[in-house]
């Protein structure tokens, strides 16, 4: 009975602390959202919990005994490295949220670890030591998507596609790849770091009005970006449009008026 009643307590303190986590990164989003959008109305909040409860990480049980850094700590250190690195901080906090709702000690099913879920090999290319210290896995995360905004143009879609599916699925399709996986992953950021951002990527992935039917791939296109995290929709490079050379007909010769 005492084991039994010891196992209840750690399911039930288990559950807590993922509800925790849950709500901390619901208010993480509250605040870095800012101007974005009204996060505060039921439906966004209810919308934002509801794809928070898809997170695939799991608790990293060789860290359990490293304390957590503080949420100011966190934040801290995500403004002070992507404003270095000039990748907008609201995105980068958006990235997180839906890689590991800010838990630093967070392991997916398939390796990757820590806030912004590098996998080993990435995080050694990147010269990441220990990817469950906080700094060290934003500094790796930031750089990586640093180097994916220069290398697709600024297109947030196709950068948040690479950095969850990678760059040879990007480029063998030529945008973002059709796998449902990577598609709900750019419009889960996307709508955390900015509503209409999401809604242009989810037209552009799944074509206006017909959300059930998705496009084989997205075409690259280019998007602006600020620092300060506005998301505009993408623009299509100008077209030069020659006018058509029209002939203009002479004027007609003055007639000489002739004297009486």
């Amino acid at each position: 009975m005492r084991n039994d009643t010891t196992r209840n307590t750690k399911v039930r303190a288990g559950r807590e602390d993922h509800s925790r986590r849950r709500w901390l990164g619901l208010a993480v989003l509250t605040f870095t959202l800012g101007t974005g959008y009204l996060v505060a109305q039921r439906g966004v909040v209810d919308a934002v919990a509801a794809i928070a409860e898809e997170s695939e990480t799991e608790e990293s049980s060789s860290n359990g005994s490293a304390p957590r850094p503080t949420l100011a700590e966190i934040m801290a250190q995500i403004d002070e490295v992507a404003t270095r690195h000039r990748v907008p901080p609201r995105l980068v906090a958006a990235v997180i949220s839906v890689e590991s709702e800010f838990n630093p000690r967070a392991v997916s099913r398939r390796g990757a670890q820590g806030l912004m879920q590098l996998m080993p090999a990435t995080a050694a290319t990147l010269d990441v030591q220990d990817t469950f210290d906080t700094r060290e896995n934003i500094e790796g995360g930031v750089r990586h998507l640093r180097v994916l905004m220069d290398r697709y143009h600024n297109d947030l879609p196709v950068v948040l596609a690479a950095y969850n599916a990678g760059d040879r699925a990007v480029l063998n399709y030529r945008g973002v790849p059709p796998y449902r996986e990577t598609r709900q992953y750019v419009i889960r950021v996307l709508r955390r770091y900015d509503r209409d951002a999401a809604r242009v990527a989810a037209q552009r992935i799944y074509g206006a009005g017909q959300p059930g039917r998705a496009m084989a791939a997205v075409t690259v296109t280019r998007t602006r970006v600020t620092m300060i995290g506005i998301y505009a929709p993408p623009v299509s490079e100008p077209e030069v449009v020659v006018p058509p050379k029209v002939e203009t007909p002479a004027p007609p010769a003055a007639v000489l008026s002739q004297g009486p």
